[in-house]
């Protein structure tokens, strides 16, 4: 029996609404039980994407995914690292703020989900563990770092100004954590950010004659990677901790987010999923 995408796309996307719900009212209403629920939600929508992914959801689209399967892998490697975080780390927040996060990429992929993305034959099979993998675990340790550094710097803006650090606030993890986990997120994206990189512009050459063709996703990759080694460094060499990383990783992310949906939806790109 042929699995609908369109269904299951709905039936994800209602629990993570829920998980959304409930995770932020919880936080709001410093309902531990209600936030806890909230998570529940979330691991059952990521059991349930998982589980399509296994009985092949993807494949009505002849020749590739559908282009908005592509936004729906981002949210799964994003929840996958929220929950990491949550059993690990036995921190709810990242995978509270998840929650939206992963929502909205699949609410975003819903007009995309009929435009299917053809690649090349020598671009399947070990270029999508590589490069597509790879990438989009980077993207999810990036959103999280995303959460993590925004929190970081507004809780501390508020204790150096000396305001008050009052109601669901409380609940925030302290400012070391949150460094923490950023930390974690710059460690581990950096690598496979690389991998990631290097894997598609080594199948560039016999694809489309050249490995670097000056390419809009290829030019904000390097970019992104740049940023990427320039932190990864500073956190390693110069002991970088708090503000500095946290800023540098907030742009990190936007710039993704640019990426993701604007060259690969706007843009004259070989990776535009508007592309014929």
């Amino acid at each position: 029996m042929m699995i609908s995408h369109e269904l299951t796309t709905w039936s994800i996307l209602l629990f993570l609404l829920a998980a959304t719900i409930l995770g932020l009212g919880g936080l709001l209403a410093r309902k531990i039980s209600i936030q806890t629920k909230g998570c529940v939600l979330m691991a059952i929508a990521f059991v349930l994407q998982t589980t399509s992914f296994f009985l092949g959801f993807h494949k009505s689209f002849q020749g590739g995914l559908s282009a908005g399967a592509y936004l729906q892998i981002f949210a799964w490697f994003t929840a996958l690292t929220g929950l990491i975080f949550w059993l690990k780390l036995k921190q709810r927040t990242a995978l509270t703020f998840a929650a939206p996060l992963c929502a909205a990429l699949f609410a975003m992929s819903l007009p995309y989900m009929e435009q299917t993305i053809v690649l090349p034959k020598t671009l399947q099979s070990s270029f999508y563990i590589l490069h597509i993998g790879f990438l989009f675990t980077s993207l999810a340790l990036m959103a999280v770092s995303f959460i993590a550094s925004s929190l970081f710097l507004f809780l501390e803006r508020r204790i150096k100004s000396k305001q008050r650090i009052k109601g669901f606030l409380q609940d925030m993890p302290a400012l070391s954590v949150l460094d923490t986990i950023n930390k974690l997120c710059i460690l581990t994206c950096f690598p496979l950010y690389t991998i990631g990189i290097l894997s598609g512009l080594l199948r560039s050459k016999p694809v489309y004659g050249a490995t670097f063709s000056g390419d809009p996703k290829e030019i904000v990759s390097l970019i992104i990677w740049a940023l990427l080694a320039f932190v990864f460094h500073n956190r390693l060499a110069a002991a970088w901790a708090g503000k500095k990383p946290a800023m540098t990783m907030i742009c990190i992310f936007l710039l993704s987010l640019f990426s993701l949906l604007i060259v690969n939806t706007l843009m004259d790109s070989h990776h535009s999923f508007t592309a014929n």
